[in-house]
């Protein structure tokens, strides 16, 4: 019986955060991911605001108006966060404002299993 209320408060939680993110991504907020299968995981919670991934982002970005903030969401795997880091020290540096919240929130979804963005869509298929 508790294990049921453990995983329902998670449950909550991970919904909560998923929500406040689509309600984060506006036409002010560029959200930046690693790749394609991470975009459509999003997509399928909700997000309508822009994404772009991490391959084409500079080029992406030099041809957009500065966006209010970036939001990061990359894996949370040590490949993932190393990215993360360096996508964040490179786009401040260029004058960026870079938000991380969300990916650090997430990262909650490592005790149910998920490591990656594109595994976020089980969420929502459940």
């Amino acid at each position: 019986m508790k294990k049921t209320s453990v995983d329902e408060k998670l449950y909550e939680e991970i919904r909560k955060i998923f929500d406040d993110l689509v309600n984060d991504s506006s036409e002010d907020v560029v959200i930046l991911v690693e790749g394609a299968k991470d975009e459509k995981a999003l997509r399928m919670i909700g997000v309508r605001g822009k994404i772009i991934h991490a391959s084409t982002a500079e080029k992406q970005l030099m041809n957009m108006p500065k966006p209010g903030k970036i939001i990061l969401l990359f894996d949370f795997d040590e490949e993932g966060e190393k990215a993360l880091k360096r996508m964040a020290q490179s786009l401040t540096a260029k004058g960026y404002r870079v938000d991380q919240t969300y990916h650090k929130k997430l990262r909650v979804l490592k005790r149910v299993g998920v490591t990656t963005v594109e595994a976020m869509k089980k969420f929502v298929e459940t």
